[in-house]
């Protein structure tokens, strides 16, 4: 069991940190009186809650580095842009949203991944993710147009892709066009679809 990180701001129980490195703890981001504010740290070995709202979250881990953590919200959550490094992590619960930062050696496979963006990740590399209904599109920036070319009008699902995109996952049966989907997108090479799917 690991022991948990007490607040250094125990008035507002908020954590409020800045170019620190944790190691071997719980971290609990729920915040009651004040969001916690982490910048520049490093976090090993950790296990964060991410028991703080899908609006403060990315503010809350952006600029960190973690490496070997578990990242596990208690509910689902829809995030902007989270500006952070992972190398190492397992990501466990219900995610929405997008990473810009290192994404290295992570394991997704216990993750519900909605619609997942990374940016600087091209291809799937030595990450790991859920065979249960995912897609995989690698280079989707790249091909928005083939994508788009193969749907048609079909399915909009490309008008979720920027050129700057890496990485796009997201899981076909939870897509209102999913038999579409299904369809049309497996003809695409740089398409990988989950086996369940």
């Amino acid at each position: 069991m690991l022991k948990k990180l007490d607040h250094n701001v125990p008035e507002l129980a908020q954590h409020k940190y800045s170019n620190e490195k944790f190691e071997g703890l719980e971290i609990d981001l729920g915040f009651k009186n004040a969001v916690h504010v982490f910048q520049n740290c490093v976090f090993e070995n950790c296990c964060i809650r991410i028991n703080s709202n899908s609006s403060a979250t990315p503010n809350i881990l952006n600029t960190n580095r973690f490496v070997n953590c578990t990242l596990w919200p208690g509910r689902k959550l829809s995030l902007a842009t989270v500006e952070a490094d992972f190398e190492g992590c397992s990501f466990k619960g219900k995610w929405s949203g997008r990473i810009r930062g290192i994404v290295e050696k992570c394991d997704f496979s216990e993750a519900e991944l909605e619609m997942f963006t990374f940016f600087n990740q091209k291809e799937i590399g030595n990450n790991k993710f859920s065979d249960n209904d995912l897609v995989v599109i690698e280079n989707v920036g790249e091909h928005k147009q083939e994508i788009k070319n193969a749907l048609g009008e079909k399915s909009k699902i490309w008008i979720h892709i920027r050129p700057n995109m890496g990485l796009f996952i997201f899981n076909i049966k939870q897509h209102k066009d999913s038999a579409v989907l299904q369809s049309l997108l497996p003809g695409l090479p740089f398409v990988k679809m989950a086996k369940n799917a």
